[in-house]
């Protein structure tokens, strides 16, 4: 039980934070989101904190299974302080993403933009290990991406979460993971174990 408490601590927490911060709207979210007049004053955490509050209860769960998701498909290829060093740069980057290129955008909560960097992340460094169907998967999370922005296809979902879905934190996010990914120092990967690494084993002749 231990060593699969370990293997999977950055989730684990992550779900516990996110999970007691439903509990404490709406004032987790406004001393905790990204807000645009709050950071031009010098509230900086609002850069990496945005990532663990959420609209309420369906927006927490949702972004906590595809958390969990990525975790359990990925979570062979790097090892706990790499992992921790993933997360950082990624709920850091999307939200200094957001505020450099969405300038309108004056408010934010959520770790969906992470996440698709997160995934886009571990699939393309399993691609430069030979997962070819790694590569598959992030054409399809790039065609689900950017389907809205190409096609002018509206989200579903904002009635739903109880707010509008900011599509640019996913193109964002996205476009930060596969940087991350292909820029990652090969040394530090570890062999493919991930599901589609063993499915390429399974189909080969």
């Amino acid at each position: 039980m231990m060593p699969l408490l370990t293997k999977y601590a950055i989730p684990l927490i992550l779900s516990h934070i996110c999970i007691a911060l439903i509990f404490a709207l709406p004032e987790s979210s406004l001393w905790l989101s990204y807000d645009r007049g709050a950071v031009a004053s010098g509230e900086l955490w609002r850069f990496f904190t945005p990532n663990f509050v959420h609209l309420g209860l369906t927006h927490t769960f949702l972004n906590l299974a595809g958390l969990w998701f990525t975790m359990f498909l990925f979570i062979h290829l790097l090892n706990f302080k790499d992992w921790l060093s993933w997360f950082l740069i990624l709920f850091i980057a999307n939200i200094v993403g957001l505020h450099l290129w969405v300038p309108e955008l004056h408010n934010y909560v959520g770790m969906s933009g992470a996440l698709y960097g997160l995934i886009a992340a571990a699939a393309a460094a399993e691609l430069r290990l030979g997962v070819k169907l790694s590569g598959l998967l992030l054409l399809i999370v790039g065609v689900k991406i950017f389907a809205p922005q190409i096609f002018g296809v509206e989200s579903s979902y904002n009635e739903w979460l109880g707010g509008n879905v900011i599509e640019e934190a996913h193109v964002i996010g996205f476009i930060e993971g596969i940087i991350l990914g292909l820029t990652w120092p090969k040394g530090r990967l570890l062999k493919p174990k991930s599901i589609l690494a063993n499915q390429n084993t399974e189909d080969a002749p």
